[in-house]
């Protein structure tokens, strides 16, 4: 037979896992990022066009918002942000 306090610690560790697993399914459930800051999340307005890894930590997105292509790199020591310019229009293309 466990000893009184072996116990309580096993039982306390299996609530502990079984609150994780819950959050863990909640958050998953209720679409939070698993990665903050891994995913773009765009506003109305703004459309992802690409992104490409550039090394292990820093990538290049291409973004377009209102109208307005940008160019971002990010995971270096400071992230970039560059106006490339006007996105083009349905009728010019």
């Amino acid at each position: 037979m466990m000893q009184p306090d072996l116990l309580n610690a096993t039982i306390t560790l299996i609530v502990l896992v079984g609150i994780m697993i819950g959050l863990w399914y909640a958050a998953r459930r209720s679409g939070v990022p698993q990665h903050l800051g891994g995913r773009l999340s765009l506003r109305p307005g703004a459309s992802g066009r690409s992104v490409v890894q550039i090394d292990r930590v820093r990538k290049l997105s291409i973004v377009q918002v209102e109208g307005y292509r940008f160019a971002v790199l990010t995971g270096g020591r400071s992230d970039q942000l560059v106006r490339l310019g006007d996105a083009p229009t349905p009728e010019s293309m």
